[in-house]
């Protein structure tokens, strides 16, 4: 890191108590006879306030950030006033959502929800909610549900999103050239470097998205607000209008994900034998954790990665399938997760744009396995990526349904219904652009209130890279997407709707490679996807098969919970989930070499 152009070494430490401190008594630690360190240095005083959690000396402070910035660098207020309010004036902290979007601060909370939410620390058996607040319930610890995202000091409390001014006001202070840089970042919002922010009508030029559309355009340099842009492009393609409400609480869902400093930096995880500091520790390289939210939500990387790509790093408590995929999943873990290998020793900085938090997307396995994609590169799958070996089953999204038909009250024509999880299954094989076999998770999708006359059918899958899709990214991309149907008057609220498959390229829980027969065994690939949960009309669980041959690739076989018929709900798209084309896998051209080679792979002396 750099201050002010010159090298600071070490790694940086903060008290993330001082964090939850702000929420109510703002507690910058600084030198001299400053309030802040009068009242939260004498334990009698701040006892008195009700708060002693909250009783922080000065030394203890520095102890546990290892820092000699004073409080107020980091958390503002104004430490000469002798009042408390006074002292508080200005002061940035910790807030929580609830389900509606409201935004609350812990002065603000209930009297009970309060004293259990004492102080900012990990809680419970689950990561991805541990910082949360919690209740007892049936003699068990479990999440508030008046509560659903904790959002840091440095996100905007309107916008859910990064707050560049206040992060140049606290960790720009020392970080000056780190926060400039990271404004460039597609992390930092950059513009024409953010590419979800490029999705903004289901029929655009770029595409339909599975995460969704981005309907409120943030306002600078604060991103305190939003424009009516990108509602009003929304609306000229759509035969339902979003509100403004719709349209900013929309792209509030999505700016839960879209980082500050302190989600990376911010290591909340619990450590054994140290309970005072466990979540107290800011690191220099962000943990596997943070990027699956850091405990305040299931957020950021945990979304896409464990549900609409189905190829979670982490897994465990984090996993989204079926009852049995969950347990099938938790026993295949990544074996560089097992070997704690965190997310960014493999995605490393982009050296071209050389802009902070501007990570790879793809990796080179040769950092660690050099001699093993040597011999790959001249091997008979020279041409498999090696996931596609690798990674043997995936969890995740069944169906992602884009419908007004969503919980009573809350109707929005951009309800995204995504609760239907599939079994443990194989991912499906296609060849990308370059020629590569690449595994994908086929998902199903709809998008209700489309105008009929913009849906263009796909001839072909269409990769999210230009020319085929008319978006701007920093690196190639192996996703995909075929719009390959339209029906019209589903109902009086989807009414005309387009029908369209997403395939991620999927590349984690890497492990022992696939059997040989689970590619050679036939040209054609057959995945049988059984499904649960989910609450689109009266759809219950069910299943479907995905079949990818020399006639196309097609999601059919529909069957509801009784194991035959074909649920009312997916009549209208039970052949609409297809795209014609060549989709087979490469014929065996030589049986007696192929049983060879499968010999030594069972014996482990196969060469790629």
């Amino acid at each position: 890191m750099k201050k002010n152009g010159r090298a600071v070494s070490g790694v940086r430490h903060i008290s993330l108590l001082v964090l939850s401190v702000l929420a109510v008594f703002a507690a910058p630690a600084s030198s001299g006879g400053d309030s802040c360190v009068l009242c939260h240095g004498d334990r009698a005083r701040i006892s008195e306030q009700g708060a002693p959690q909250f009783y922080l000396t000065e030394e203890a402070v520095r102890q546990q950030t290892r820092m000699q910035a004073a409080c107020t660098d980091c958390h503002l207020g104004n430490p000469r006033a002798a009042l408390k309010d006074e002292a508080h004036q200005g002061v940035v902290s910790a807030r929580l959502s609830d389900p509606k979007f409201n935004v609350i601060n812990r002065n603000s909370m209930p009297a009970k929800d309060r004293e259990a939410w004492k102080e900012l620390r990990p809680e419970g058996t689950n990561r991805s909610t541990h910082l949360l607040p919690k209740v007892q319930a049936d003699g068990r610890l479990r999440d508030n549900p008046a509560y659903n995202l904790l959002l840091l000091q440095d996100k905007n409390p309107l916008t859910f999103a990064f707050n560049p001014v206040i992060a140049e006001q606290t960790c720009g202070k020392c970080h000056t050239d780190i926060v400039q840089s990271f404004l460039k970042s597609p992390m930092g919002g950059a513009a024409g470097a953010h590419t979800q922010s490029q999705y903004r009508a289901w029929t655009g030029p770029a595409g339909p998205q599975s995460c969704g559309l981005w309907t409120g355009q943030l306002t600078r340099p604060g991103q305190d607000n939003f424009t009516t842009e990108n509602m009003n492009y929304y609306n000229e393609h759509s035969t339902a209008r979003l509100s403004e409400k719709m349209s900013h609480n929309t792209q509030r869902t999505c700016n839960k994900c879209h980082v500050g400093c302190l989600d990376c930096h911010l290591d909340t995880r619990k450590k054994a034998g140290n309970e005072q500091s466990i979540a107290h520790t800011f690191v220099k390289k962000p943990s596997s954790f943070s990027c699956y939210g850091g405990g305040k939500a299931f957020i950021c990387h945990a979304g896409p990665l464990e549900r609409r790509r189905g190829d979670g790093y982490l897994r465990a408590e984090f996993t989204q399938a079926g009852h049995n995929g969950k347990e099938i999943l938790n026993r295949q873990q990544d074996v560089h997760m097992k070997n704690n290998i965190e997310c960014v020793d493999c995605h490393e900085p982009n050296r071209q744009t050389k802009a902070h938090a501007d990570l790879r997307r793809d990796v080179s396995c040769d950092k660690c396995h050099a001699q093993v994609v040597r011999t790959h590169a001249a091997g008979p799958h020279r041409n498999v990526d090696c996931a596609a070996c690798h990674t043997r089953l995936i969890g995740g999204y069944a169906f992602n349904f884009w419908s007004a038909v969503g919980p009573a009250g809350a109707e929005n024509p951009l309800t995204r219904i995504q609760d239907y999880q599939v079994e443990a299954i194989r991912p499906l094989l296609i060849k990308n652009p370059k020629g590569i076999w690449i595994p994908v998770h086929p998902v199903p999708h709809t998008s209700g209130n489309v105008k009929p006359e913009e849906v263009k059918l796909s001839k072909q899958l269409i990769f999210r890279n230009r020319p085929e899709a008319a978006i701007d990214r920093r690196y190639f991309s192996n996703d995909s997407y075929a719009i390959t149907g339209l029906v019209r008057d589903l109902d009086d609220k989807d009414r005309n709707t387009m029908v369209w498959l997403n395939l991620d390229r999927i590349a984690h829980a890497t492990g022992k490679s696939r059997d040989c027969d689970d590619c050679h065994a036939s040209e054609a690939q057959k995945i049988v996807v059984k499904f649960e949960g989910g609450s689109y009309k009266n759809l219950e669980d069910g299943e479907y098969s995905i079949i990818a041959d020399r006639k196309g690739l097609r999601v059919t076989d529909f069957k509801g919970a009784d194991g035959t018929s074909v649920p009312p709900e997916l009549l209208p798209f039970r052949d609409k989930w297809s795209l014609p084309g060549d989709f087979a896998l490469p014929a065996v051209r030589d049986r007696d070499l192929y049983r060879k080679l499968q010999a030594d792979h069972k014996k482990g002396a196969f060469t790629h």
